[in-house]
């Protein structure tokens, strides 16, 4: 699902944070530089995209990580790759978020209605996949795709 949330939004490549305590950590990181996951890292909740998606569990915007004054936290994976712009919707278990699934550009973006609603099923869709499977510690990454080059 992660890697059709990025084909069918036109992305570069996409990512599958789970919750951590008070961070999101990797679960699912699809096509996306090495540089640009080193940077950005593990995301505290209500920072960068994905943490502020979780944080207010509605999507968040990033159109231009270099110039976005909220994307401090990780405009360090910004400079260190092509990555510019993102986009992240919450996956929730009910009420309670548990996640972020996020599609990355690699120029500046915002994405369609289309698209943001579109995640927000595939992330209701993997909501009901881990429930029950987050209440005692994050589950092992069990996949994870992240290339070296970016298409020009």
């Amino acid at each position: 699902m992660v890697r059709l949330a990025s084909e069918l939004a036109g992305a570069h490549g996409a990512t599958l944070f789970l919750v951590d305590g008070l961070v999101l950590r990797p679960y699912v990181i699809y096509n996306l530089p090495k540089g640009y996951i080193a940077g950005i890292g593990t995301v505290r909740v209500g920072e960068q995209c994905c943490g502020r998606s979780v944080a207010c569990k509605k999507p968040w915007i990033v159109s231009d990580m270099l110039n976005d004054p909220l994307f401090a936290d990780g405009r360090n994976g910004a400079v260190e790759s092509p990555i510019r712009a993102a986009f992240s919707v919450p996956v929730l278990d009910g009420e309670k978020a548990i996640g972020s699934l996020a599609c990355h550009f690699i120029e500046a973006h915002t994405p369609s209605k289309v698209d943001i609603e579109r995640n927000e099923v595939f992330a209701k869709l993997m909501g009901i996949a881990l429930r029950g499977q987050m209440e005692s510690r994050i589950p092992e990454p069990h996949f994870s795709w992240a290339f070296e080059s970016v298409p020009a």
